[in-house]
C-alpha cells in the first residue's frame, strides 16, 4: 500500500496516487464507474503511462461521433480532462480539481478511424499543475490540442486554514 497524504473517493473504492501504477488504477477505477467519463471514453484501449505522461488510443465510432460523422467535440474535452489527469496522477498523490480546461478543435477525427491522445504534465507546482494534450489521428494530423490547470486542495492547508 502507498502512504500518501490524499486520496480521492472514486465511486466506493479509494484511490491514492503518485505512480504510474495508482495512475493506472485511477483511470481503471473511473471508467469502470457509470459515469459520464465512461459513457464518452468508452472504447478506450492500448494505455500506457510513464512519469508525468499518459498515452492511449481512441476510436472515432458512431457513439462518440456528432452529426457530421466526426469526433465530437465533447469528446475531445473529456479526452484532455480525464487523459491529463491520468498524466498528472502519476506524479501527483491527487486528482485536483478543474479550474481551466482550453481546447483548440483543428481538424477532424473521421469515422472508422482512431486517435492518439497524449497527455504530459508540465509543471507540477505547490497548489496547481499544469497539463498539455495533443491528439493527431494516423496520419500524424493534429484533431486537436489542449490544456488543463488543476487545482490541487489539501496541499497548502495551513496557510487556508487561517482565510
Amino acid at each position: 500500500n502507498v502512504n500518501v497524504r490524499y486520496s480521492h473517493v472514486v465511486g466506493m473504492a479509494r484511490f491514492a496516487g503518485g505512480t504510474t501504477e495508482n495512475a493506472k488504477t485511477f483511470l481503471d477505477l473511473l471508467l469502470a464507474n457509470e459515469s459520464f467519463d465512461r459513457t464518452a471514453l468508452g472504447g478506450i484501449k492500448n494505455v500506457r503511462f510513464s512519469d508525468g505522461r499518459c498515452q492511449c488510443t481512441f476510436p472515432v465510432r458512431g457513439d462518440k461521433q456528432n452529426r457530421y460523422g466526426t469526433l465530437h467535440g465533447g469528446c475531445i474535452a473529456t479526452l484532455v480532462d480525464v487523459i491529463s489527469t491520468a498524466a498528472l496522477v502519476t506524479k501527483s498523490g491527487q486528482p485536483g480539481v478543474s479550474v481551466d480546461i482550453q481546447v483548440s478543435y483543428m481538424s477532424p477525427g473521421l469515422s472508422g478511424t482512431e486517435v492518439e491522445v497524449d497527455a504530459t504534465l508540465v509543471k507540477l507546482g505547490k497548489n496547481l499543475a499544469f497539463m498539455e494534450v495533443k491528439i493527431v489521428d494516423a496520419h500524424g494530423t493534429v484533431v486537436a490540442k489542449g490544456s488543463h490547470t488543476k487545482f490541487l486542495p489539501g496541499t497548502d492547508t495551513q496557510k487556508r486554514a487561517k482565510l
